[in-house]
């Protein structure tokens, strides 16, 4: 396996690190969209609508109204998270699937190397 070092990066085709590019803006926007989607969720409970203490009366203080509220960025993610296992396989595909970070990452998104 290889590590994505300078001599290495020097070494890519175009296409290659164009591929590895995509990898890292994707890579920056599912953290982007998992912190935003914590956010909502840390403070719906800071608000205290998490509390089953108390009868429901509105759909602000259901208990998955923090998870209506993050619905659109969890699919954004999801959809996110498909890319980056199709930018994955690209780079497997342009003779990338040996650099650790491929290798690593691979299983987290569904990718099968071998």
């Amino acid at each position: 396996m290889r590590e994505l070092t300078p001599d290495v990066i020097k070494s890519l085709t175009p296409d290659q690190a164009e591929l590895l590019v995509e990898l890292g803006e994707l890579a920056k926007k599912e953290e982007e969209l998992t912190r935003a989607i914590e956010a909502i969720r840390r403070q719906e409970e800071k608000v205290g609508l998490k509390s089953d203490s108390r009868l429901m009366k509105a759909i602000y203080e259901d208990s998955e109204f923090d998870e209506l509220l993050s619905l659109r960025a969890v699919r954004e993610r999801f959809a996110v998270q498909d890319k980056i296992g199709g930018i994955l396989r690209s780079l497997a595909a342009a003779g990338l699937g040996d650099l650790t970070i491929v290798r690593r990452q691979a299983p987290h998104y569904g990718v099968k190397l071998d």
